[in-house]
Protein backbone atom coordinates (compact mmCIF):
# COMPACT_ATOMS: atom_id res chain seq x y z
CA UNK A 1 0.00 0.00 0.00
CA UNK A 2 1.51 3.29 -1.26
CA UNK A 3 1.41 6.27 1.36
CA UNK A 4 -0.37 9.00 -0.13
CA UNK A 5 2.49 11.41 1.02
CA UNK A 6 6.04 12.56 0.52
CA UNK A 7 8.28 11.28 3.01
CA UNK A 8 11.85 11.90 3.66
CA UNK A 9 14.29 9.27 2.01
CA UNK A 10 15.63 9.02 5.67
CA UNK A 11 12.65 7.97 7.26
CA UNK A 12 12.99 7.37 10.63
CA UNK A 13 11.39 4.32 12.22
CA UNK A 14 13.31 2.72 14.38
CA UNK A 15 11.36 -0.02 17.41
CA UNK A 16 10.93 1.57 20.81
CA UNK A 17 8.96 1.02 24.09
CA UNK A 18 5.32 2.55 23.85
CA UNK A 19 2.50 2.75 25.71
CA UNK A 20 -0.38 2.05 23.50
CA UNK A 21 -3.31 3.68 25.34
CA UNK A 22 -6.10 2.84 22.75
CA UNK A 23 -5.55 1.74 18.66
CA UNK A 24 -5.03 5.42 17.65
CA UNK A 25 -3.31 6.80 21.25
CA UNK A 26 0.34 6.16 22.24
CA UNK A 27 1.61 7.63 25.23
CA UNK A 28 5.52 7.62 24.18
CA UNK A 29 8.17 7.14 27.50
CA UNK A 30 10.08 9.95 28.38
CA UNK A 31 13.34 8.19 26.66
CA UNK A 32 11.37 8.68 22.98
CA UNK A 33 10.60 12.32 23.55
CA UNK A 34 13.14 13.63 21.37
CA UNK A 35 12.60 11.30 18.33
CA UNK A 36 8.90 11.99 18.97
CA UNK A 37 9.04 15.64 19.07
CA UNK A 38 11.48 15.84 16.01
CA UNK A 39 10.14 17.71 13.19
CA UNK A 40 11.21 18.64 9.50
CA UNK A 41 8.33 20.57 7.50
CA UNK A 42 6.36 22.40 10.46
CA UNK A 43 7.43 23.89 13.59
CA UNK A 44 7.98 22.01 16.99
CA UNK A 45 8.71 22.33 20.35
CA UNK A 46 12.20 24.03 21.01
CA UNK A 47 14.49 24.61 24.02
CA UNK A 48 13.31 21.44 25.08
CA UNK A 49 14.89 20.57 29.26
CA UNK A 50 13.34 17.20 29.85
CA UNK A 51 10.93 14.39 29.00
CA UNK A 52 7.85 12.59 31.17
CA UNK A 53 5.16 10.31 30.18
CA UNK A 54 1.92 12.05 29.86
CA UNK A 55 -0.75 10.66 31.71
CA UNK A 56 -4.45 9.27 30.38
CA UNK A 57 -6.29 12.58 31.80
CA UNK A 58 -3.19 14.48 30.60
CA UNK A 59 -3.71 13.51 26.90
CA UNK A 60 -7.82 14.22 27.86
CA UNK A 61 -6.84 17.81 28.05
CA UNK A 62 -5.21 18.17 25.41
CA UNK A 63 -7.57 16.63 22.80
CA UNK A 64 -10.58 18.41 24.28
CA UNK A 65 -8.48 22.12 23.75
CA UNK A 66 -7.14 20.75 20.47
CA UNK A 67 -10.89 19.72 19.54
CA UNK A 68 -12.07 22.94 20.77
CA UNK A 69 -9.60 25.21 19.01
CA UNK A 70 -10.01 23.39 15.30
CA UNK A 71 -13.63 23.93 15.26
CA UNK A 72 -13.17 27.73 16.29
CA UNK A 73 -10.84 27.77 13.11
CA UNK A 74 -12.31 25.72 10.67
CA UNK A 75 -14.03 28.17 9.34
CA UNK A 76 -10.92 30.55 8.86
CA UNK A 77 -9.13 27.76 7.24
CA UNK A 78 -11.42 26.20 4.86
CA UNK A 79 -11.20 29.79 3.40
CA UNK A 80 -7.70 29.43 3.09
CA UNK A 81 -8.22 26.06 0.87
CA UNK A 82 -10.46 27.95 -1.73
CA UNK A 83 -14.04 26.30 -0.73
CA UNK A 84 -12.20 23.03 -1.88
CA UNK A 85 -13.83 19.91 0.38
CA UNK A 86 -10.48 17.96 0.76
CA UNK A 87 -9.66 15.96 3.88
CA UNK A 88 -7.93 17.90 6.48
CA UNK A 89 -7.38 17.79 10.17
CA UNK A 90 -10.45 20.26 11.21
CA UNK A 91 -12.79 16.87 10.42
CA UNK A 92 -10.53 15.44 13.76
CA UNK A 93 -13.05 16.28 16.05
CA UNK A 94 -16.20 14.64 13.88
CA UNK A 95 -14.28 12.09 13.91
CA UNK A 96 -10.82 11.18 16.79
CA UNK A 97 -10.71 7.55 14.96
CA UNK A 98 -9.27 9.13 11.49
CA UNK A 99 -5.80 9.92 13.27
CA UNK A 100 -3.30 7.83 15.47
CA UNK A 101 -1.79 10.11 18.07
CA UNK A 102 1.57 10.10 20.07
CA UNK A 103 2.12 12.32 23.04
CA UNK A 104 5.27 12.92 24.97
CA UNK A 105 5.99 15.52 27.89
CA UNK A 106 8.57 17.71 28.21
CA UNK A 107 9.36 20.81 30.47
CA UNK A 108 10.31 24.37 28.93
CA UNK A 109 11.99 26.86 31.20
CA UNK A 110 9.77 24.96 33.93
CA UNK A 111 6.71 25.10 32.08
CA UNK A 112 5.18 21.36 32.39
CA UNK A 113 4.10 21.31 28.35
CA UNK A 114 2.81 18.25 26.13
CA UNK A 115 3.26 17.36 22.44
CA UNK A 116 0.74 15.54 20.23
CA UNK A 117 2.22 14.21 16.72
CA UNK A 118 -1.46 13.77 14.55
CA UNK A 119 -2.10 11.76 11.72
CA UNK A 120 -4.14 9.99 9.68
CA UNK A 121 -5.00 7.04 11.30
CA UNK A 122 -4.78 5.22 7.12
CA UNK A 123 -1.54 6.25 6.64
CA UNK A 124 0.22 4.70 9.68
CA UNK A 125 -0.42 2.75 12.42
CA UNK A 126 1.15 2.15 16.17
CA UNK A 127 1.15 -0.94 15.92
CA UNK A 128 4.50 -2.65 16.16
CA UNK A 129 5.90 0.02 18.20
CA UNK A 130 6.97 2.44 15.34
CA UNK A 131 6.40 5.85 15.38
CA UNK A 132 8.46 7.47 12.43
CA UNK A 133 9.43 11.17 11.86
CA UNK A 134 7.24 12.09 8.43
CA UNK A 135 8.39 14.80 5.89
CA UNK A 136 6.10 16.92 4.19
CA UNK A 137 2.36 15.08 4.38
CA UNK A 138 0.63 18.50 4.28
CA UNK A 139 -1.90 19.38 6.21
CA UNK A 140 -3.03 16.03 7.23
CA UNK A 141 -0.38 16.06 9.85
CA UNK A 142 -0.29 18.18 12.58
CA UNK A 143 1.80 18.78 15.67
CA UNK A 144 0.23 20.08 18.80
CA UNK A 145 2.33 22.24 22.14
CA UNK A 146 -0.35 22.20 24.86
CA UNK A 147 0.82 24.03 28.47
CA UNK A 148 -0.30 21.83 31.34
CA UNK A 149 0.28 24.45 33.37
CA UNK A 150 -1.46 27.01 31.77
CA UNK A 151 -3.84 24.57 30.47
CA UNK A 152 -3.98 26.06 27.04
CA UNK A 153 -2.66 25.01 23.49
CA UNK A 154 0.31 26.93 22.21
CA UNK A 155 0.58 26.33 18.80
CA UNK A 156 -1.11 23.75 16.03
CA UNK A 157 1.52 23.69 13.48
CA UNK A 158 0.65 21.59 9.94
CA UNK A 159 3.56 19.81 7.75
CA UNK A 160 4.12 21.62 4.79
CA UNK A 161 4.08 19.86 1.15
CA UNK A 162 5.79 19.25 -1.89
CA UNK A 163 4.13 22.02 -4.05
CA UNK A 164 0.78 21.89 -2.03
CA UNK A 165 -1.46 24.21 0.07
CA UNK A 166 0.40 25.38 3.35
CA UNK A 167 -1.42 26.33 6.07
CA UNK A 168 -0.15 28.41 8.94
CA UNK A 169 0.36 27.63 12.61
CA UNK A 170 -2.49 28.14 14.85
CA UNK A 171 -1.75 30.49 17.84
CA UNK A 172 -4.02 31.23 19.90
Amino acid sequence: MKLPIAIAAGLLATACATTVQSENVVLAPAADGARLIETCSRPGPEGVDSFFEVSPREVTAVESATMRLLRDKAEEYRELQGGQAIFDPFEWPENPASYTRAYVGYIVDGERMVYGDFRPASTLSTKGDRWATLCDGGSKFFGVEYSLDRMKVKRIAFDGSLGGLMFPAIEP
